[in-house]
């Protein structure tokens, strides 16, 4: 029986962004998602037998090409998750956004020596006044939608958690679409194919690696069977945090209130290993770039 298709996703956000997103500013730009997270998960990603699509901040292309090349030389994709990752993407001038799309596919194309069709907003912040500059700037396909009224939840959540607030709640609070599987998206006379993150039907719940530290594996398991028994597309995201230890890294301790980073590097590592192991054992793991055609 012919397998559905799935698509692991890396958001490699920097330590310093994600604390941009706890509400501290000015910081320096932090290499560990970069230099050691990356080449964990292009390890485990070799062994697990998958190809993965990585969302990268153009900002930190050209100081990483290396790995950024070595990604593309075994078969993963590059796409842009803007250049300097703004809190707010779907608010910014239009000026603004085209700049974040045109600046970060050049830099990531110029340190990768690969195309980039794809994109992911910050913080799944997406509205349909940005396709046309999708579609000008010369991309494919979208990867921001996250179909959950569970977006809300996680808006408070980190608007709790940060030193400033209102930076949090000034995002879109709903998603901008609550289509579950891949469709393509024609908004202000521009079509750009769209890859929502796996959510269920019903409640809506997302499978998403950030929730796995609080998944059991009978369900998280169960999940990944009903996608298969309803022949669905299976689109996994987890974050290059995921791979890294907060003491054998020496992460910045403010990040300790992120998921996951209470936990050993081992752990970590072990717990993703058996979710992409399960994944390719149900699915076609593919690059969304690959699904475009």
């Amino acid at each position: 029986m012919k397998r559905p298709l799935a698509t692991i996703s890396v958001d490699v956000d920097p330590v310093d962004l994600h604390l941009m997103g706890y509400g501290f500013k000015g910081l320096p730009a932090d290499p560990l998602a970069m230099a050691r997270a990356l080449p964990r998960l292009l390890d485990l990603f070799a062994r697990c037998g998958v190809r993965a699509t990585l969302f990268v901040v153009g900002r930190d292309a050209q100081a990483h090409g290396d790995i950024l090349r070595a990604a593309v030389g075994t078969g993963h994709e590059i796409a842009s998750h803007t250049s300097t990752h703004p809190m707010r993407f779907a608010g910014l001038t239009e000026k603004r956004k085209r700049r974040e799309l045109v600046e970060s596919k050049a830099e990531l194309e110029q340190a990768s020596g690969a195309q980039v069709v794809g994109f992911r907003a910050p913080n799944f912040d997406m509205a349909s006044r940005v396709l046309p500059l999708l579609a000008e700037a010369g991309y494919r396909y979208d990867a921001s939608a996250y179909p959950t009224p569970v977006l809300l939840a996680s808006r408070a959540v980190l608007a709790m958690k940060s030193a400033h607030p209102p930076s949090v709640l000034a995002m879109k609070p709903w998603p901008f679409t609550w289509k579950r599987q891949p469709y393509d998206w024609t908004a202000r006379g521009v079509t750009i194919r769209e890859f929502p993150l796996a959510v269920t039907p019903g409640l809506r719940l997302p499978v998403y690696h950030t929730l796995r530290y609080f998944t059991n594996e009978r369900r998280f398991l169960q999940q990944l069977d009903q996608f298969v028994a309803r022949g669905e597309q299976f689109s996994y995201c987890l974050h290059a945090v995921d791979a890294l230890g907060a003491s054998e890294d020496h992460v910045d301790v403010r990040l300790g209130k992120h998921p996951g980073m209470d936990r050993r590097l081992d752990a970590k590592l072990a717990l993703l290993e058996t979710s992409l192991r399960a994944i390719a054992a149900r699915f076609d793991v593919r690059p969304y770039r690959e699904q475009l055609d």
